[in-house]
């Protein structure tokens, strides 16, 4: 034990020596690697950035300084959000967000805000920019940001409304339930709770199509949380009665789970 207890006070002096003598030393590397570090990330976002101006889609948001673009003035800035609306191989064409902000952390707030989702946030007047442009705009700040929605987002804020996936409904010949009927009309309202609970009447009642409709919700957890063994239970009931799209689904399913049945 005594043994022990100085080999800890030796271990401990000798690290105070160290540290005492090469204070300055390690205080730079650790510096220098905080630096190298943020600036990997730059290098990387910006590489990023000049990947997606080559190849932009449509909804992406390109974040602008208006004081770049207008070289005639004294430089002030002006940042503002455009969203691309369409492409072509030789254009973009983007509409751009009313508001100017004299910050970045400003435009940043706006986006995770939704604030791109307001009546009237974008003037109606689109803008062509050429492509072979872009990646000048970009050299020279006047774009400084593009960012990819993921989903709907940007930044954990709506950017663009979410495109509401089209219900499978039967043919003519296969009388719709009022249930279902009710379903349809609310999801397509984006009223998602009260979908839910149409589809459920209606597939408690057989409605092979009721019982798809519900599934898919339960898959999405729309209206709800997401029940995975219910939506098969569900896919297995309307399958059983010839709904193809719901064969299709346990088709997909069952790849990749083991409780299809």
């Amino acid at each position: 034990m005594e043994k022990l207890t100085v080999g800890l006070f030796t271990s401990h002096d000798l690290i105070s020596r160290f540290l005492i003598r090469f204070k300055n030393a390690l205080l730079l590397t650790a510096i220098m690697s905080v630096i190298a570090y943020f600036w990997f990330q730059h290098v990387q976002q910006t590489a990023h950035y000049q990947h997606l101006l080559v190849e932009p889609k449509t909804d992406d948001l390109i974040l602008i300084d208006l004081g770049r673009f207008e070289t005639q003035r004294v430089y002030q800035a002006q940042y503002r959000i455009t969203q691309v609306i369409a492409t072509t191989e030789d254009t973009i064409t983007v509409k751009q967000g009313r508001y100017t902000y004299g910050r970045k952390r400003d435009v940043k707030r706006a986006i995770q805000l939704d604030n791109l989702m307001l009546d009237k946030y974008f003037d109606p007047d689109p803008i062509e920019w050429p492509r072979d442009a872009l990646a000048n705009y970009f050299e020279q700040g006047a774009i400084y940001a593009i960012h990819r929605p993921n989903d709907i987002y940007v930044m954990g804020g709506i950017v663009k409304p979410r495109v509401i996936p089209r219900l499978h409904t039967p043919r003519a010949k296969h009388r719709l339930s009022p249930d279902n009927q009710r379903g349809i009309a609310h999801y397509q309202l984006g009223e998602l709770s009260e979908a839910r609970e149409a589809f459920s009447k209606a597939a408690e009642l057989g409605d092979h199509w009721g019982q798809y409709n519900l599934a898919t919700m339960l898959l999405a957890a729309e209206g709800g949380g997401a029940d995975t063994e219910q939506a098969i239970q569900l896919l297995n009931q309307a399958a059983a009665q010839g709904n193809q799209k719901a064969k299709a689904q346990l088709s997909e399913l069952c790849s990749n789970t083991l409780s299809c049945n």
